[in-house]
């Protein structure tokens, strides 16, 4: 089983509390008290003056890649597919042709309804050119704008009906997958190809109950993605509803993939940037347990005085560890916190560098 840094550092703390109690418990036993008269010197220790500084905890959770958006571009009418003049992996621009059905009988209907409705206009211009002469009818007149009105529905019908034997890009993106050739027959619904959006792209992952909480939208994020890319974003959405059946909340983070080089359902370890608070960054060498098993550091008091501060572990970098619980900026006991006890008096040497 591989450990986590902060595990391993939990591990070698209790071993070292366990070796210490033991030492301590030897060390009881053999202790001698000074002889009389002889005043005890206080015991060496080193210390280093430690200030806070901010600290942001960080989330892990486990995600994939996604287009910012992703479709198929599916047939609204039906007939035999004539042409498929973009190759798959191409970028689009809105409105640029994907798929091509045969006209067919659209064609002759689209002539028919133009025919009709050049008719139908100038029967109506002649029956207005009569009324103004007083030898047609209101009646009449009206008569020819509905035949007219009629005949304009139709023709928009049938320009619609042959518009749709071309598929068309809705916006701008990269032509996928054709998923179609030509000479296959497609029904109203059956896909012609998918087309996504590349720029941005996403990374998006479920982040639990207990955790949701410490995300927000324009927090910073990074994803070690599968294929060895690193993506780095800013959370632009956190979802306010659980998923029923994980109880775990999206978390999607946005990175602008100015050269298109991400892929779409790439496995990625998201670690979000979460809430900020006060800490102290200690070396690990300075944690300790005091005799009731607590995890914290020693400090030494204006008065050169020993204290115990119990402390929580938060997190780790190269330098030490991050922990809270420690006020202002303490003297810690780096050297020697071992073989000192609380209220001892002792001598004081400040740490160099």
């Amino acid at each position: 089983m591989k450990l986590t840094g902060s595990a391993k550092t939990a591990l070698a703390l209790t071993l070292a509390a366990m070796l210490y109690f033991g030492v301590r418990g030897m060390l009881g036993e053999r202790a001698e008290p000074p002889a009389q008269g002889e005043v005890a010197r206080p015991f060496a220790v080193v210390v280093q003056t430690v200030k806070p500084q901010s600290w942001r905890e960080e989330v892990r959770l486990r995600g994939r890649t996604q287009a910012f958006r992703k479709i198929r571009i599916e047939a609204e009418t039906s007939g035999v597919v004539a042409a498929t003049p973009v190759e798959p992996g191409t970028p689009v621009e809105a409105g640029e042709v994907l798929c091509v059905l045969r006209l067919d009988a659209r064609a002759a209907a689209l002539r028919e309804a133009k025919a009709a409705f050049n008719k139908a206009r100038l029967d109506h211009e002649a029956a207005v050119k009569l009324s103004k002469e007083g030898f047609r009818s209101e009646t009449a007149l009206a008569s020819t704008k509905a035949a007219l009105d009629l005949a304009r529905a139709n023709l928009e019908q049938a320009e619609v009906a042959v518009d749709k034997t071309e598929m068309k890009a809705p916006w701008a993106g990269t032509f996928d997958a054709r998923l179609t050739e030509i000479g296959a027959f497609l029904n109203v619904g059956d896909p012609c190809g998918v087309l996504i959006q590349r720029s941005p792209f996403l990374v998006v992952g479920s982040v639990s109950e207990r955790e949701v909480a410490k995300i927000e939208q324009g927090d910073l994020g990074v994803a070690e993605l599968a294929t060895g890319e690193r993506v780095e974003g800013v959370v632009r959405f956190v979802s306010k509803a659980s998923d029923a059946a994980t109880r775990t909340f999206e978390v999607q983070l946005e990175d602008p993939n100015a050269d298109g080089a991400l892929r779409d359902g790439v496995t990625a370890d998201m670690t979000i940037a979460a809430e900020r608070r006060t800490a102290h960054l200690v070396p690990r060498a300075a944690l300790t347990f005091d005799d009731r098993g607590r995890l914290g550091v020693r400090t030494v008091g204006a008065d050169d005085t020993v204290a115990f501060n119990e402390v929580q572990l938060l997190g780790e970098s190269d330098e030490g560890a991050f922990v809270a619980g420690l006020d202002g900026a303490p003297r810690l006991i780096t050297r020697g916190q071992e073989f000192v006890s609380n209220g001892q008096k002792v001598a004081v040497t400040e740490q160099k560098g």
